[in-house]
């Protein structure tokens, strides 16, 4: 019995010193993730500038090298978790992904080669009509004319105690700047970047309808015009004078229909003009055009209905605040705000 007692406690002891061996060779790395990628890139393989500001509503890629790749886009030697650690929300996810951007072989990413020529460091072109491994973030859509601050954590960790085989790559900040994987070593990654809306000033701006909005700065004690187009046709236009000192905006618009509005309009021809909330800025009330969407001499513009949209989606009949502008095919408006307004072929009752 005690030679029993005393080979489990010697095996103990043994196991003991192995995780403890163990732990002092795993290592931890933390760097910047530009230190490996570079500056991201958008979704059609345009270069984001290290002091620029993302949109929202898309993905944006870090490109990861190709001998990095080989690490840590292989499950079998990695695993990786992701951290958002601040303003998480606008954040869609997080993924590794395979894939080429872009046809256009005149587009490339600058990669960092972890060398160092003439005291800089030295970078490589790597062509975006090529496939590579990229570490893709998606951003959800945002309203409003703010800048947000996103941050967050990208950690690789090692799978594999079978690291005879693995290279090194390239990793600026690292030891020798030159990284590779054992079991349990961890490679963070850590990427900060802005989101913004794309600004652009108020006294003669264009917004694609149904397509990311813009955020409006106005030009100030001057009259300023913004446009609502989609592919032909201007669908609306905003025209107002603005204060000594006035606030951006964000404006969109959208064409789409809810399923409970839809249902209230079932049976006409009635369009939807959902712009998003905001606030004018103006020395009086804005001028808001509604394009006609019905051809005048099929309709009479008498006979036309239009309505607000409020909190859920209770409508108000606002036709009379409306005149209608036979030169421009418009119907037109006073207001101080952007909302919804429905233009319809057919009245109906608003109370329910």
């Amino acid at each position: 019995m005690k030679k029993l007692l005393a080979a489990i406690l010697a095996g103990a002891m043994l196991l003991s010193l192995n995780i403890t061996a163990f732990a002092a060779t795993a290592k931890t790395t933390t760097v910047n993730i530009t230190n490996l990628t570079g500056n991201p890139v958008d979704e059609d393989g345009n270069p984001i500038k290290y002091d620029d500001s993302v949109e929202p509503n898309q993905t944006i890629y870090f490109l990861i090298p190709p001998a990095a790749a080989k690490q840590l886009n292989d499950s079998k030697i990695t695993k990786v978790s992701v951290r958002k650690t601040k303003n998480s929300k606008l954040v869609k996810s997080v993924k590794l992904v395979e894939k080429r951007l872009t046809t256009n072989s005149k587009l490339v990413a600058s990669v960092p080669t972890g060398t160092i020529k003439e005291n800089k460091w030295e970078y490589s072109l790597l062509p975006l009509n090529k496939r590579y491994s990229y570490l893709a973030v998606e951003l959800n859509d945002m309203t409003g004319s703010d800048e947000y601050k996103v941050q967050m954590d990208v950690t690789f960790t090692g799978k594999s105690s079978k690291d005879a085989n693995y290279k090194e790559f390239p990793l600026i900040g690292a030891p020798n700047d030159k990284f590779k994987f054992a079991k349990g070593d961890k490679l963070t990654l850590s990427t900060s970047f802005f989101v913004a809306n794309k600004t652009e000033s108020g006294d003669d701006a264009s917004i694609t309808v149904g397509k990311k909005g813009l955020t409006i700065k106005p030009v100030k004690n001057e009259t300023n015009e913004i446009n609502f187009e989609n592919d032909s046709d201007a669908l609306a236009t905003l025209t107002f004078k603005a204060t000594s000192n006035p606030d951006k905006f964000y404006a969109k618009l959208s064409t789409k229909w809810t399923s409970d509005l839809l249902a209230k309009f079932k049976n006409t021809d009635a369009v939807i003009r959902k712009f998003s909330a905001a606030t004018i800025d103006s020395t009086s009330r804005a001028t808001l055009a509604l394009a006609n969407p019905f051809d005048p001499d099929d309709y009479d513009v008498d006979r036309v209905y239009i309505y607000s949209v409020g909190a859920n989606n209770k409508l108000t009949n606002v036709t009379s605040k409306f005149t209608y502008n036979e030169d421009d095919d418009t119907f037109e408006t006073k207001t101080r705000t952007l909302g919804t307004w429905i233009i319809s072929d057919v009245k109906i009752k608003t109370t329910k």
